[in-house]
């Protein structure tokens, strides 16, 4: 941009600056170099020396070039003119650092800011023009910061991690497929356990040892200093630095972060963490007391805990997360009997939604419960019609009132005063009654589609117990296990002893009583034209099996084990 000059030839530095690394590999440093040049050129100024950030932000002055040329102006005091930059977002996006860290210096040392782009010079007018384009460039700024802000929380909380490591781990970075404008691969970091000098394995001992509650905070970080263990910057842990890695989620597979968008803790992606959540949390209440943990318990991933029960031992099936050979945690539940085996979280629910298939309230006993809550309904509306008629009829009551009131009035049989005391009292009573005639009319949003859709969700225990949360899924199986479940860990069968008697099973046809078909349990006593449960894997029936013939030519066989009764049918036609 051409401006008026003196003839007079002014010496000048030249400034450029991308901000990203992907821009260091285009062409607009030099695109700025080139215009630069040109307004030089046009405007008689000597550009004697050249600084350029690469790759850095304008947010601040901490730059390097920026802060060279800052110290070279103040060493030429009154020998440089001006400092020209492609446009002022070059040199700053801030008002308030470049007013404090870069226009004061300038200004000291009487040099003034020249931009090939906006019109800026020590006139009123030119003075304004810069402050103008510091606005927009920082509202840009701000705006763009916003962005990314959102971005990365959006990302976070699909559990990818945006912040650098913790201490004792390191980024992972997973390929999105996708590709920069530059050409290069885009990828997402999760994050996993830094090896060098075994620095994880150390951070992972020390947070299991605190939770042992025998070892004070400022103990843990004198063992920290004899096993070696240093900060990001190489110096000896601080007692802060050991109670903030105490206190990070992160080291139990979890992001806390207020910037997440729904503000819940979130799994991080493809990692396990350091020490389990119980670990986590009862570091927690070691620290704080009896504050609530900020990430969910064990029983979150662990919804049959205290439902199963091994079918060998009769004990409760427990869970745990114990670490593989590679150094990963492994969820599962498990039998504490000795010899018994365990399961896989994701094994053992699958099985158990497999079994829930296997469930469904029976025909009648949904047509019954059609029935029941038709006529309780029918009951409850016509209830409702009733209260809705005598409230109605107590509203036109109340008009009646009204105008016998203005009457009297009108015949001098009462004061206006009195007049209007009485509707006041009639009209709150009015609005009384309105507001209980709103109230029965929702009431009346019961309807026969409504009653159909709740019995249609009953014959989907499987999806209604994949669907909830952790709360409704435990009330779910209390209901239909009222006694436990029990599940035979080696052989991965399920069996009950007392169903809930709103459910019955779909059994399949041309079951054989060889044991090649599935097993399952029914209490001692209880006919099998009651209910009966089918599982998956088979189970072979022990010696001493008993034959019998069912309703509509039903066989089954039967034995006895550990007090429990396994079922095995054949030629179920219903």
């Amino acid at each position: 941009m051409l401006l008026m000059n003196d003839g007079v030839k002014r010496i000048a530095f030249g400034y450029t600056r991308v901000s990203t690394e992907e821009q260091t590999y285009g062409a607009s440093l030099e695109n700025q170099r080139l215009a630069i040049q040109k307004y030089a050129n046009q405007n008689d100024i000597e550009i004697i020396g050249w600084y350029t950030d690469a790759g850095i932000s304008a947010k601040t002055a901490h730059r390097p070039e920026l802060q060279k040329m800052l110290a070279d102006i103040a060493k030429r005091k009154g020998r440089i003119d001006h400092v020209v930059v492609y446009n002022v977002s070059r040199i700053s996006r801030d008002m308030t650092s470049f007013f404090n860290d870069i226009g004061f210096i300038l200004a000291k040392c009487g040099v003034t800011l020249r931009s090939t782009q906006e019109v800026i010079d020590e006139s009123p007018t030119g003075r304004f023009m810069l402050n103008i384009a510091l606005s927009v460039h920082q509202l840009d700024n701000d705006i763009k910061s916003k962005t990314v802000k959102d971005d990365m929380s959006l990302l976070a909380s699909y559990g990818w991690w945006m912040s650098q490591a913790p201490i004792g781990l390191k980024l992972k970075p997973i390929m999105t497929g996708e590709y920069t404008n530059d050409g290069k691969k885009k990828h997402h970091n999760t994050l996993e356990i830094d090896e060098t000098n075994d620095i994880g394995k150390n951070i992972q001992f020390l947070l299991n040892r605190f939770s042992e509650g025998d070892i004070a905070p400022m103990e843990l970080v004198n063992l920290a200093h004899k096993m070696g263990v240093n900060g990001k910057n190489g110096k000896p842990i601080t007692l802060n630095t050991m109670l903030g890695i105490l206190r990070q989620s992160v080291y139990a597979g979890y992001n806390t972060s207020k910037n997440l968008l729904d503000g819940k803790p979130t799994k991080i992606k493809d990692f396990d963490g350091l020490i389990d959540i119980d670990t986590y949390n009862k570091n927690q209440r070691i620290l704080s007391g009896k504050r609530a943990p900020l990430v969910p318990s064990n029983s979150e991933l662990y919804p049959l805990r205290k439902l199963l029960i091994c079918s060998k031992c009769g004990t409760l099936i427990r869970s745990s997360a114990p670490r593989s050979s590679a150094g990963k945690r492994s969820p599962r539940y498990h039998c504490t009997t000795k010899g018994h085996s365990s399961v896989p979280i994701e094994q053992m629910h699958q099985l158990f939604v497999d079994f829930l298939e296997e469930i469904t309230p029976s025909e009648g006993t949904i047509k019954l419960f059609k029935e029941i809550v038709k006529r309780t309904a029918a009951k409850k509306l016509g209830d409702t019609t009733r209260e809705l008629a005598q409230r109605r009829e107590a509203i036109s009551d109340i008009d009646k009132k009204l105008i016998e009131a203005v009457d009297a009035m009108l015949d001098g049989k009462i004061t206006i005063d009195d007049k209007n005391r009485y509707s006041e009292a009639l009209e709150q009573k009015r609005q009384d009654l309105r507001r209980e005639i709103d109230k029965l009319e929702r009431n009346q949003g019961l309807n026969e589609a409504t009653i159909d859709y709740v019995c249609n969700f009953m014959t989907k225990p499987a999806k209604l117990w994949k669907d909830a949360d952790l709360e409704t899924r435990q009330a779910f199986q209390k209901m239909l296990f009222p006694n436990g479940l029990h599940f035979d860990i080696k052989e991965k069968i399920f069996g009950t002893d007392d169903l809930s008697p709103l459910f019955s099973v779909i059994y399949n046809k041309k079951e054989s009583c060889d044991g090649s078909n599935s097993g399952v349990v029914i209490p001692e006593g209880v006919e099998p034209s009651i209910f009966w449960m089918r599982t998956r894997r088979p189970r072979p029936l022990d010696d001493g099996t008993n034959t019998a013939i069912l309703p509509d030519d039903g066989v089954f066989c039967k034995s006895k084990k550990h007090g429990i009764i396994y079922i095995t049918f054949s030629g179920i036609n219903r």
